[in-house]
């Protein structure tokens, strides 16, 4: 309901530098908009926690700590878009992050990282907006942007949603995987 939505983006899963977190938390200063980040997990390095607690925008995190998938909902369902802005490394670059396909399940637009993977699933979609996860000006663009133009985020959303149920979905990669099966067994 995004009569509902609050100027809240939202950060779910483990926390890590390489994660973007200090990014993300350093962009929270260079918004135009007062809007807060909620922030769900835990963080994997004591000293990455220090860091980012030293920063400007720290002011507007929300640290909610681990929550339970019906709190995680309700988060999801104030917030105007979910971060995904993990930094370029080996691991990160072609990966396919469950927590995207969860900001699209939830109908909220991704801020996601710029690499051509992601780009096509996210930009492909319509379904959010692609970042240099390196810079906060940057990411605090796109929030900005996605809070000042609810009707904007909103499509997105549901172009999300449209994604999931058509193509990102477990039925239709068990359809793939079941004709790959047969071209490769002959039948």
């Amino acid at each position: 309901d995004w009569d509902n939505i609050e100027n809240e983006v939202a950060y779910v899963g483990g926390i890590s530098k390489i994660r973007g977190i200090e990014q993300v938390v350093n962009s929270l200063n260079l918004l135009n908009t007062p809007t807060k980040l909620n922030l769900v997990g835990s963080f994997g390095e004591k000293s990455t926690y220090e860091n980012v607690q030293k920063s400007a925008g720290w002011a507007r995190v929300n640290e909610l700590g681990q929550l339970d998938r019906y709190q995680v909902k309700e988060i999801l369902q104030s917030s105007v878009a979910g971060l995904v802005t993990f930094l370029p490394v080996p691991n990160h670059i072609d990966a396919q992050p469950n927590k995207m396909f969860e900001y699209m399940s939830a109908g909220i637009p991704i801020i996601g990282s710029n690499y051509p993977l992601w780009k096509s699933i996210i930009e492909g979609n319509k379904c959010g907006i692609c970042v240099d996860p390196e810079d906060p000006k940057q990411i605090a663009s796109a929030i900005d942007k996605l809070v000042n133009d609810k009707t904007l985020a909103e499509q997105m959303g549901k172009n999300g949603i449209k994604a999931v149920n058509e193509k990102y979905n477990w039925f239709i990669e068990e359809t793939k995987l079941f004709q790959l099966y047969e071209e490769l067994l002959g039948n």
